[in-house]
Parts: C-alpha cells; sequence; structure tokens
C-alpha cells in the first residue's frame, strides 16, 4: 500500500465510526480551546501592563507611606506592613535633592458628586501641575486644557467619567459640577486611554492640589500628602537619589531603615515586582495547559487502543492480503493525526470566538501568532504520540491470532 492507499483507507475507517471520532475529537477541541484562551489572554494582560509601564520613565520615581519591601510574610502572603503618613515637609526635603528635577503631590478621597439631578460618590485625585506633567503622555487632553496650581474650584474630567459616570448626561468644558456640595468648573476632558486595565484612570477626576485640604479635611490630617511623585534629572543616578530619600525620611520620621513607615518605589522596582507576578501567572497557565494536554491525549490514546481491539480481524485481514507493519502503523498514526488536525481547527475557531466574546466584557487579550502555532502543535504531536503505541501494537497482531479474534 502506497502512502495515499493508507490515507484514503484511514479517512474511510474514521467515517465508519464517525460517532467515535467526533468524541474524540471533542477531547483535542477542549484542550485547544484551553490553550488558545488561556494563552491569549496572558499576552493581552502582560500587553496592557506593559503599556502602562512605559508611563512611568526610567528616572520617576514614587513615595507612599507604605513600606512594601519590609512586609512579613507567611506562606500566604504579607501579614503586615508598616504603615505611617507623608506630610509637606518630606516633599520639601526631597525636591532640595541634587538630581531631583521635580516633585508632583497627590491626594485622594471618595465624595460625593453632581451634575444636575445625577449624583455618584467617587475618587477624586487633588494634584499639582507638576505631577500631571510627569505623566502627561499617558493622561492626554482631549478637549480643553490641564489647570495650573493657583486656580481653584476647576476640574479634569477622565474621558469615561465625563461621557458615561452620570447616565445618558455628559459633562462637557464649561459645564459646572458640584464636588462635595462645592461648585467646579470643567476646564478639561481627558482623551480615553482605552484599555481594559485602564478603567480607573477612564474615570479620574483630577482637582487642583490646595482644593483637597478642602475637599478631603476631614480625611487627612493637616499638611499630610497621600503620594509623591518625583522626576529625577536625565541621566542621574537614580539607585543614589532613591538612598538620599530614604535617609532623609529615615531622619525625619525618626525610624530606621528596617522599620521605615514608607516605600520609594523605582521604575525597576515596579517592574521587577510586576514581572514576578506575570510569573506566577504563567506559571499556574503553563500548569493548566499542560492538564489540558494530558487529559486531550488520554482521549486519542483510549480511542486508538479501542479501535485496535474492535478492528482485530480487519487488521488480520489487512496483513493476510500483504499489508505490512510499516502500513498498519502508518494508518492509525494517520487517524490520530486527521483527529488531531480536526480538533485544532475546530478549537482553534472556538477559541477565538469564546475570545472575542470576553473582549465585549473588556477582558485583555491578544491572539498572536505563536499561541496559533501552539494550537496546532498541540493537536497534531499529542494525537500522534498518543496514536503512536496502539497502532504499534495493532502492527505487530499475528495475523492468524487477528483472523480468529
Amino acid at each position: 500500500m502506497n502512502l495515499l492507499d493508507v490515507f484514503a483507507y484511514s479517512v474511510r475507517s474514521l467515517r465508519s465510526s464517525s460517532l467515535r471520532s467526533m468524541l474524540t475529537v471533542i477531547g483535542v477541541v477542549v484542550g485547544v480551546i484551553t490553550i488558545v484562551v488561556i494563552a491569549s489572554i496572558s499576552e493581552g494582560v502582560q500587553r496592557e501592563i506593559t503599556q502602562q509601564l512605559e508611563s512611568f520613565k526610567p528616572n520617576m520615581m514614587i513615595v507612599i507611606p507604605i513600606n512594601l519591601e519590609g512586609s512579613a510574610r507567611s506562606f500566604t502572603g504579607p501579614i503586615s506592613a508598616a504603615t505611617g503618613k507623608l506630610y509637606q515637609r518630606d516633599a520639601e526635603a526631597i525636591s532640595a535633592i541634587p538630581g531631583v528635577r521635580s516633585i508632583g503631590r497627590a491626594n485622594y478621597g471618595r465624595v460625593p458628586i453632581t451634575f444636575k439631578d445625577k449624583g455618584v460618590i467617587a475618587p477624586v485625585y487633588a494634584i499639582d501641575r507638576s505631577y500631571y506633567d510627569q505623566y502627561s503622555d499617558y493622561f492626554k487632553i482631549g478637549e480643553g486644557r490641564m489647570f495650573e496650581d493657583w486656580e481653584k474650584h476647576v476640574v479634569v474630567l477622565g474621558n469615561d467619567a465625563a461621557k458615561k459616570m452620570f447616565g445618558r448626561q455628559e459633562v462637557r468644558v464649561g459645564n459646572v459640577i458640584k464636588i462635595n456640595g462645592i461648585d467646579y468648573r470643567v476646564v478639561g476632558v481627558l482623551e480615553r486611554i482605552g484599555t481594559s486595565l485602564s478603567e480607573q484612570d477612564d474615570n479620574v477626576i483630577f482637582v487642583p492640589f490646595d482644593d483637597g485640604n478642602e475637599l478631603f479635611g476631614g480625611q487627612l490630617a493637616k499638611n499630610e500628602i497621600f503620594m509623591i511623585s518625583i522626576e529625577a534629572d536625565e541621566g542621574a543616578d537614580i539607585q543614589e537619589i532613591k538612598e538620599a530619600i530614604e535617609r532623609k525620611l529615615i531622619a525625619y520620621h525618626k525610624t530606621t531603615a528596617d522599620e521605615k513607615d514608607f516605600s520609594v518605589m523605582t521604575a525597576d522596582y515596579i517592574k521587577e515586582t510586576v514581572g514576578s507576578i506575570l510569573s506566577i501567572l504563567n506559571l499556574s497557565l503553563l500548569a493548566v495547559t499542560i492538564i489540558a494536554s494530558i487529559v486531550g491525549g488520554i482521549g486519542v490514546a483510549n480511542t486508538m487502543f479501542m479501535a485496535v481491539l474492535e478492528r482485530t480481524r480487519e487488521i488480520g485481514v489487512l496483513k493476510a492480503i500483504g499489508a505490512t507493519e510499516r502500513d498498519i502503523t502508518s494508518m492509525f498514526i494517520i487517524e490520530s493525526g486527521i483527529i488531531g488536525l480536526l480538533g485544532g481547527v475546530i478549537g482553534l475557531l472556538i477559541g477565538i470566538g469564546l475570545l472575542e466574546v470576553a473582549g465585549l466584557f473588556a477582558v485583555p487579550f491578544w491572539v498572536r501568532l505563536r499561541v496559533i502555532a501552539l494550537a496546532f502543535v498541540f493537536s497534531a504531536v499529542i494525537s500522534v504520540v498518543a496514536g503512536y503505541v496502539p497502532a504499534r501494537q495493532a502492527a505487530k497482531l499475528d495475523p492468524v491470532e487477528a483472523l480468529r479474534g
């Protein structure tokens, strides 16, 4: 038998046992769907996180009033972390350190906001103009302008905050909204960032830093600052500046390096932390993929073993009329390969369809060529490998014994 004859015979065999074949295909389909969906969502999450991290330039740092590096840990994660407060004097001390180009202060609070007859409770950020300038590549003005430090009772809204926060009533530049009962004039609306991980940023509400004292007076201590953003000079030694900031704040807060109540986060620290989280995510996804591979492979192997048992007499006839062990082996491997290819195509199409539906609910995904290749390699390799052992078993059957079966 030549290869074309073997292939045609394999196709006829699969058609004659269509129900069993389709059940096996379903096992491969499930495995491929799992790979495509999980790998694409993982790629999408990593892509969007990377894009957002690009807004945090290498020469930038953030100071927050919690010691992330010194958190006590158990098998289940952080138990506790030293927390403190940042104050205006901390910001002034940092701005005086050589190599610091600018600092931006930010305060935060949840307050009632009203536009016409619609009211919500939403987070509001009181920031310096320099804070906005540091992140202006990420928060881009779409309409109007950004406010200046000397202005009062003006507000800049994120795109979704302006267009969706108050239902059908869209807020435009020049409108007045009430924040904690005080009239604020809208001077700018940001462009929509539009990624699935930027929902909070598209709903951002910015007011001048000094207005924050009025809005959040009951939530913050006098001269307290929620966060300090730092931009260093180009070419400056970031690690050296970080250490200088830590020394000053340790002295101001009357604490020690081991018990400090703040953290200075650099771009490298943030990327390293995010990278660790993504590595754990990838390992978890790899485990799921391996399980899916095993399940799919067992399904194919089971079908091929059953085919050998059911077609013992048929194999005997083929060998009696001159079919070689190679012909029999090729026949079963081709059958398993066809099952794998069919399962791969169907699984890929269904997987992409599920991802498109998930995308409607803001789930990030990115179907890369390597994901498609992985799906086909998985379906083909698993099927062929799973079919090889039963194929060899069939090929080694004694024709006389097989005819008796």
